[in-house]
């Protein structure tokens, strides 16, 4: 057994380079990418401004158009759960939408910011503000 883990070991470091690779094309597609960073915020704002709460059917919606655009480019349901539930992706769209949301004046030392982009974001009905009520 002991001969074994090495082995074992060996291949699933091999395996996470070309699952990380797989996931390129989930990056690289504009719906899929654009798409994961308006939830996060439109979550980051629902999360942050007691004033802004999430149009949960709405919501459903978006994120099943997500899983439709990422199953005609060939990734099955269990592929796409382990994309988008990979730390390390969370971790980097997370920080797009920190990115985008401080440039307009919200963070967590600017809380009042995350209501401000918010109620502009519902005004002017952008995927974001179709999000929001």
């Amino acid at each position: 057994m002991s001969r074994l883990a090495p082995v074992l070991v060996f291949s699933l470091v091999a395996a996470l380079p070309a699952q990380a690779e797989d996931w390129d094309r989930l990056r690289d597609d504009p719906a899929i990418s654009e798409g994961l960073v308006v939830f996060a915020i439109a979550r980051h704002i629902k999360n942050r401004c007691p004033d802004i709460s999430a149009r949960r059917l709405r919501a459903l919606g978006f994120l099943n158009d997500l899983v439709g655009d990422a199953t005609a480019l060939g990734y099955s349901r269990d592929e796409i759960r382990d994309y988008v539930n990979n730390e390390a992706e969370q971790d980097r769209v997370r920080a797009i939408a920190d990115e985008r949301l401080l440039a307009r004046g919200a963070s967590p030392t600017m809380m009042a910011g995350y209501c401000t982009v918010g109620q502009e974001e519902i005004a002017a009905g952008s995927a974001i503000g179709r999000l929001l009520r």
